[in-house]
């Protein structure tokens, strides 16, 4: 698999990806700039920084994706993100590296999209 991932500025007002596929770090590189950029207009526009990610279709990662991503989401602005789809294998490691940036109070996981949502847009 190769990446085809996907993200952009939902009507209803919060920035959504998909990560499908194996991952590279470029393939992360390519999504940080896009949600920094989408994270400014939702600022210039006086809403929320939120972000939901699907993860259901994500493949490999490499040990180099996996510090690419730890960056982004340490270094993001966001006001929340709920991140959807989270196999049980990889919901401890991701746990782990929400512990790890301090971002507990908002960055969560979830099983499916719905629940993801409503604890995004709850507030």
């Amino acid at each position: 698999m190769t990446d085809t991932n996907s993200i952009f500025l939902n009507p209803d007002g919060y920035i959504e990806v998909a990560i499908v596929g194996d991952q590279t770090h470029m393939a992360f590189e390519r999504l940080h700039y896009d949600a920094a950029d989408m994270m400014e207009v939702l600022q210039k526009q006086g809403k929320k920084r939120l972000g939901l990610i699907d993860v259901s279709k994500e493949g490999d990662f490499s040990p180099e994706s996996n510090k690419a991503a730890m960056q982004i989401l340490e270094s993001l602005p966001y006001d929340r993100l709920a991140i959807y789809g989270v196999n049980k294998v990889r919901a401890a490691i991701a746990r782990a590296v929400i512990l790890a940036i301090g971002k507990t109070h908002n960055t969560k996981l979830f099983v499916d999209r719905q629940s993801a949502l409503e604890w995004l847009q709850a507030s």
